[in-house]
């Protein structure tokens, strides 16, 4: 799987060190529930090196500038991290196979598959034992041209209009679906070469922050395994209830501390102890490991 992945991400996106420099403006809407347009905005992207780099969110509720340096990785505008929708703009474009990337003790299958009429030959990625899951990657026939990807959760998405870049396979229409519904819709606007790199483009303005320190909050770092369970105490386990929890995520992906902060009290102990053998990809700034402050829940439905 990992040679496998490594392969795939080599051709689909443009998530490596062995580019020339490049520039991409996205732009993207996202969509409630309802269909609705929820939010709207642009992604733009001038990368240089896995230090170099600068990064802009421009929209209706988020905006932001990080800049990659040698001494750190500073921010300008908003400094909450990107939520889930606005970090998937970039993934999905970007790194399509980022999400496959985190998990461990997996499999592929090769498989057929039709899409109203049209056949694409797909990998199947599955667990080496217990329950199955439903990611694959669906390609054109007799190559790596990636069209579809069925991800986390309910996510399905769809890359269409596919031009070369740079010897890899770029998606400039991208359509994500969460459970059938309309989520995401990305259009690659700019796809373009920098001819000429001025450091000055790369500097952060006097009044960014940074450079970002060992422990972040507000991010989503992949869960690896989940499957430990709470023990309920017996008196419990008839009641609907929900457990929230405050924990620390260490450099190496493991649980370092876990404190219940609300519901009842004598569940406490049973989530604490369910949550501290959870195990997360370690979430990496600027390729470094830092700590992650994030609320999860244990529930008793």
């Amino acid at each position: 799987m990992p040679n496998w992945l490594s392969k795939e991400a080599a051709l689909n996106g443009l998530q490596s060190t062995d580019l020339r420099p490049w520039h991409i403006v996205v732009s993207y809407d996202q969509f409630d529930e309802d269909g609705d347009n929820e939010h709207s905005g642009v992604y733009e992207e001038y990368w240089v090196g896995a230090k170099k780099y600068k990064r802009i969110y421009k929209s209706d509720n988020f905006n932001q500038t990080d800049y990659a340096t040698d001494m750190g990785l500073y921010r300008h505008g908003d400094q909450q991290w990107p939520n889930r929708a606005q970090s998937q703009v970039r993934a999905e474009v970007i790194a399509p196979f980022s999400y496959a990337d985190t998990l461990q003790g997996f499999h592929g299958r090769n498989a057929e598959r039709t899409f109203s009429g049209y056949k694409l030959q797909c990998v199947l990625i599955e667990r080496d034992s217990g329950i199955s899951d439903p990611t694959q990657y669906c390609f054109e026939p007799d190559s790596s041209i990636l069209r579809y990807n069925r991800g986390w959760g309910w996510f399905q998405t769809v890359y269409n209009r596919i031009v070369p870049f740079q010897g890899r396979n770029l998606a400039q229409e991208v359509d994500v679906t969460d459970g059938g519904k309309p989520y995401l819709k990305l259009r690659v606007e700019t796809a373009e070469f920098i001819s000429h790199v001025d450091d000055a483009d790369f500097m952060p303005p006097r009044d960014a922050v940074g450079p970002l320190g060992d422990r972040v909050s507000g991010v989503s770092p992949q869960p690896i395994n989940m499957s430990s369970l709470p023990q309920w105490p017996a008196s419990m386990r008839a009641q609907h209830f929900t457990v929230k929890m405050e924990i620390v995520i260490g450099k190496d992906g493991h649980v370092v501390s876990a404190h219940a902060v609300s519901g009842p009290q004598e569940g406490y102990k049973a989530c604490e102890n369910a949550v501290r053998k959870w195990v997360f990809k370690p979430y990496l700034v600027l390729d470094k490991p830092v700590e992650v402050e994030q609320k999860v829940e244990c529930s008793n439905n």
